[in-house]
């Protein structure tokens, strides 16, 4: 990133890159390469540990939690054109990816991008309009890859992106740093476009528009972040991974769970053996930096068994009568202890990122997600996810504004692309039990719906038990009684 950091400090910016490494740690635990999982013997042998891998399973969860219930978008003036547009960039078909990107990055971004534009003026003045094979595109960025330039009152004003491209120089393909500026001036943003090769050095990529305005003071770019404070200094306004707080947590989900693996990979028969059957002998062998050693090997009586021997000294058997020189060691699996150990573990990670201390369950080796009765029961969990919910749908707003601003950087006058975007409030999402309960009851007493709908919604009846609870009920008021076989479709 050299190229685009000299860059940078050339317009006036000086970028403090140390919080980027707190974000390669969350990327590489969320790939299950954790720090933690690398080690190694005595003797140098890598022994990595197993894992759960829990933290991607977790930010799969947070995903399918917040996208459980269908998004609805509606603008308020070019509805038409932003349903195309929402289609032709897949906005909605990439959501979840992009808010599981938000758990284990911390921050994802969204860019607004037209491709294969025509350019219309020169320079710093220069504008795009709509060719035979313009499209508007949205690209998603993880957290690694901004670079928040200016912030003003928790919002970031100016930005760059930087991602990794291939591209034909001088007739030879090359691996090159892309950089995309945002900075807001007079008349509008100014798009910058930059290529950088592995010296950090700048390269020319023919027909690649340098630097144009799009003549608003709407930003092509959306940033989103989970809705909590981040407690690491010089955060650049980033945010924190779902489970940056959890590390700990993380750590013994793991040491619990490779406890368990240990003990069914070492809980093998073991045949213990007299040093006096053994024979030690001196072997040649070539050390991790090529150079040629010696060492000591141990051969057993039968090389075909070998891997069940170790070998222990004299003084500790004593009399082959009371001691024999060769016996049998059977260890204990545990299986109960490791389970309760693992489900401890899972409840304390889940209490800490916000889903409850009973979101996940250990069993058949496997770990599960509780039924949605459990979860729903957690009024932590939903107020929690209902908060990210909210903050999710001023993402999709934005979003929405940028690809209409495209369409009038692309010649359509008429749009406005600060008009009103609606993404509907969905009733009851992510809604617990006590907070569903009541309104249920407030509706029922108002005579906003039925007795039976009541019953079937807060007690979870089936249609026909709803109606026998009628019928009871009436019955015992001494009240005509009902037919069971009524199929009524009341609601």
């Amino acid at each position: 990133m050299n190229g685009v950091l000299n860059y940078l400090k050339t317009k006036g910016y000086d970028v403090d890159t140390s919080y980027y490494t707190y974000i390669k740690k969350w990327i590489n635990i969320w790939k299950g390469k954790a720090e933690w999982l690398k080690i190694k013997t005595i003797d140098g042998t890598d022994y990595p540990m197993y894992t759960l891998n829990i933290a991607k399973r977790s930010c799969e969860d947070l995903a399918s939690m917040v996208t459980s219930e269908p998004f609805t978008i509606k603008a308020s003036k070019n509805d038409n054109i932003l349903q195309e547009d929402l289609k032709e960039a897949k906005i909605l078909e990439n959501l979840p990816k992009m808010i599981e990107i938000i758990g284990y990055t911390g921050t994802v971004g969204s860019v607004a991008r037209i491709v294969n534009a025509e350019l219309d003026g020169e320079g710093e003045n220069a504008t795009l309009k709509r060719g035979k094979n313009t499209k508007i595109r949205n690209i998603i960025v993880k957290a690694d890859q901004i670079i928040p330039l200016t912030i003003e009152n928790g919002e970031v004003i100016n930005c760059a992106f930087v991602s990794k491209v291939r591209k034909k120089v001088n007739g030879k393909v090359k691996d090159l740093e892309y950089m995309e500026l945002h900075e807001l001036q007079e008349k509008g943003y100014q798009i910058t476009n930059k290529y950088f090769d592995e010296n950090g050095a700048e390269i020319q990529i023919e027909g690649v528009l340098e630097t144009y305005n799009t003549l608003s003071h709407k930003p092509l770019f959306n940033l989103r972040k989970l809705e909590k404070e981040n407690p690491i200094d010089n955060n650049n306004n980033l945010g924190l991974a779902l489970y940056g707080g959890a590390n700990d947590q993380l750590i013994i989900t793991d040491l619990t769970y490779n406890n368990f693996g240990m003990d069914f990979k070492l809980g093998q028969k073991l045949l213990l053996i007299n040093k006096k059957l053994t024979k030690i002998v001196t072997e040649d062998y070539t050390d991790e930096n090529g150079e040629l050693k010696q060492r000591q090997k141990v051969l057993y009586p039968s090389d075909i068994q070998k891997q069940q021997f170790m070998d222990i000294t004299d003084g500790i058997m004593g009399n082959p009568n009371e001691n024999p020189y060769v016996y049998e060691y059977n260890p204990d699996l545990r299986v109960g202890d490791n389970k309760e150990g693992i489900q401890f573990a899972l409840n304390t990670y889940s209490f800490e990122i916000g889903f409850g201390t009973d979101f996940y369950n250990f069993d058949n080796g496997k770990v599960y997600t509780n039924t949605m009765s459990v979860i729903t029961s957690r009024k932590d969990l939903v107020d929690n996810m209902n908060k990210i919910r909210k903050s999710i749908n001023e993402f999709l707003r934005g979003i929405c504004q940028s690809l209409l601003l495209c369409e009038k950087m692309l010649g359509d006058a008429s749009i406005d692309e600060n008009q009103e975007i609606e993404v509907a409030e969905v009733d009851g999402f992510m809604q617990d039990d006590e907070t569903e309960r009541s309104k249920l009851q407030q509706d029922y007493s108002m005579g906003a719906i039925t007795l039976k709908r009541y019953l079937m919604k807060t007690y979870k009846m089936t249609e026909k038990e709803a109606l026998k609870e009628i019928a009871d009920r009436k019955e015992e008021d001494g009240i005509s009684n009902i037919s069971l076989e009524e199929q009524t479709t009341e609601e």
